[in-house]
């Protein structure tokens, strides 16, 4: 050997190992691959022994992913074997010393749902984990491609709006019964959801969301690493996986807790909508409705989210204010007696003549006082009922506690577009007339139950009576042009029947 030759010059390179023969103390290295396909550079999978350490009946993918040691939340691995979440995997991370500590060895990355074994370190790949990468984070990307391939091969139009149709349809036809791990059936999209401690106005709010069809289609088909996603509000992702695991048929057990779902709800509203702290269903479904909206890139535009153009409608608000005059009367005549400091000769005189005035034209407050009339078009998402008062007294014929009822017709009284309701802005009392102009493909009515005065909170317990279908509501929607002007109220109480 040429003694002038450095030590890097004598190590061979990579090209002259790749041509070196293989010798038998070559066993278990690979061989250097000469394919550059993605297939053939890919790591061959290693079959991992610990596989049957598995116990899928501790497995709870519904509490919020954070490390039970630190409560880090990147970076957080589920061990199979116990069910508790760590943070990491390298060496003396709280998963690595957990692995050696308690002879766990399988872990689950649950941001992305690969499977790992500690701690050698190296990925699991098997078919037979498909069920936990599923029940972690559901997907239904399959019907979407079954939907599509069906559609592809019948002719039909294959556009998003019309395969969100044709999915939604498919899974409301659907009357298949699913079993858990436990042998237990439930019907998938009618799942309960645990209560948390007094978040029962939560857990109807997604219920109800969770069968309206544009909503659901829409956030079923989304994932949670995708591209567009990573726009999203925490608020909305979090709803999202909510919706796929209350839809999932593949689940371990039969109900759904909603941790994560009610952690982004006290964080997204302040903490105004928390654990053991009741809220009225309805502020909190017009709040979370707002915040979803924006949540998924919603703007002040109409129809720019799938929550404007599923629940959005549109209302004329007439209001009458009372004001008060620029110019009084009471001033000008004080300025043309020219005398009206107080104990002058002219105040008692001044006194009565005012009483005098007041007298001859009935209203002296009509002389100082204006009607003002504005008329504004608002977007809504929700339509807020008032419910009558309770009697205060029992009926004696009825005998005992009665619950008064109400048709809803009755209550719908408000949007009439002819009455006028008393109703108080910014503490200015005022009286509005209410018109539907665009009603929504899906309309929320809230019924105000409680009202809060210095010293509780009273529930109305009225109970509203509707039909369950064929709600006809033509007569309260107006068009933005009508035919012919409106009867004012004054016109109204002075027809008579021979008119």
């Amino acid at each position: 050997m040429n003694a002038n030759k450095s030590v890097s010059d004598q190590v061979p390179d990579e090209e002259q190992l790749k041509k070196r023969p293989r010798s038998p103390f070559d066993f278990g290295r690979p061989a250097a691959r000469t394919c550059t396909a993605p297939a053939c550079t890919a790591p061959l999978p290693i079959k991992c022994p610990y596989l049957d350490t598995i116990n899928r009946a501790v497995l709870d993918f519904d509490f919020e992913k954070l490390c039970s040691s630190t409560l880090a939340s990147a970076h957080v691995y589920g061990c199979l074997v116990c069910g508790r979440f760590f943070a990491g995997r390298g060496k003396d991370t709280e998963a690595y010393v957990h692995s050696v500590d308690a002879g766990h060895n399988v872990f689950v990355e649950l941001s992305t749902g690969r499977f790992y074994c500690l701690p050698d370190g190296y990925e699991v790949v098997d078919g037979g984990l498909d069920d936990i990468r599923e029940a972690l984070d559901p997907r239904f990307g399959f019907v979407e491609d079954i939907v599509r391939r069906k559609s592809s091969s019948d002719g039909i139009n294959n556009s998003s709006r019309q395969r969100q149709l044709r999915i939604g349809a498919a899974l409301d036809d659907s009357c298949a019964l699913s079993r858990d791990l436990f042998g237990r059936r439930y019907l998938p999209g009618y799942v309960g959801l645990n209560n948390l401690g007094k978040t029962d106005y939560i857990n109807v709010s997604m219920q109800a969301l969770a069968h309206v069809p544009p909503i659901r289609d829409f956030f079923l088909l989304t994932s949670r690493n995708g591209s567009r996603e990573a726009r999203w509000s925490p608020l909305a992702l979090r709803f999202g996986e909510l919706m796929r695991k209350m839809w999932s048929d593949r689940r371990f057990k039969s109900n759904v807790d909603p941790h994560e779902m009610v952690q982004a709800i006290s964080t997204a509203s302040k903490k105004r909508f928390h654990i053991n702290k009741r809220a009225d269903v309805s502020d909190f479904l017009s709040w979370f409705l707002n915040n979803l909206h924006l949540g998924i890139g919603g703007s002040k535009k109409p129809n720019s989210s799938i929550v404007h153009r599923t629940f959005q409608g549109i209302v004329e608000v007439t209001a009458r204010q009372r004001k008060k005059k620029k110019v009084v009367d009471g001033k000008m005549l004080a300025g043309a007696r020219g005398d009206d400091r107080l104990g002058s000769d002219d105040e008692e005189e001044e006194r009565v003549d005012r009483r005098e005035s007041s007298r001859s034209f009935g209203n002296a407050d009509n002389d100082a006082i204006e009607i003002e009339e504005t008329t504004d078009r608002t977007r809504f998402l929700t339509l807020t009922f008032d419910i009558p008062e309770k009697p205060l007294f029992k009926d004696d014929t009825q005998g005992g506690v009665v619950i008064p009822q109400e048709p809803l017709f009755n209550i719908l009284k408000k949007f009439d577009g002819i009455s006028f309701n008393d109703a108080s802005y910014r503490g200015v009392p005022q009286r509005r007339r209410y018109r539907l102009q665009t009603l929504p493909d899906y309309l929320i009515l809230a019924l105000k139950r409680f009202k809060k005065n210095n010293f509780a909170t009273e529930k109305n317990p009225t109970i509203v009576t509707f039909p369950v279908k064929n709600l006809d509501l033509d007569k309260y929607v107006f068009d933005k042009k009508p035919k012919g002007n409106m009867p004012s109220e004054e016109v109204i109480k002075n027809m008579s029947v021979s008119k």
